[in-house]
């Protein structure tokens, strides 16, 4: 894991809320550019900043950081919906994702 990871992520997840970096700065009770700074790789948010972004988003920590999930914020609908289903239903969404997915490499 490197800055770019930091960076990136913090984009993904205000993309995926379709809100803008403005807003969400001002929201975190930062400059009007904060957001911007850091998804530009000018600035690193402080640990007490990186709490304050994940609890705005309802994001563990760990969610954050979990690198195998490039997507945090659909992956996190994505097994809430999973966990409302029977074994028998999961299964059948993991067969159709391994079909969708035969063709990619």
């Amino acid at each position: 894991m490197d800055k770019n990871f930091i960076k990136i992520r913090y984009s993904r997840i205000r993309i995926a809320h379709n809100i803008s970096a403005r807003k969400l700065s001002l929201e975190l009770g930062q400059s009007s550019e904060y957001i911007n700074q850091i998804e530009n790789g000018k600035c690193m948010p402080s640990i007490e900043a990186l709490i304050n972004f994940c609890d705005y988003f309802n994001l563990s920590l760990g969610e954050f950081f979990e690198e195998n999930f490039e997507y945090p914020v659909e992956y996190k609908k994505i097994i809430s919906e999973l966990n409302k289903m029977d074994a028998l239903a999961v299964n059948q969404i993991y067969e159709l994702l391994k079909l969708a997915n035969s063709g990619k490499q």
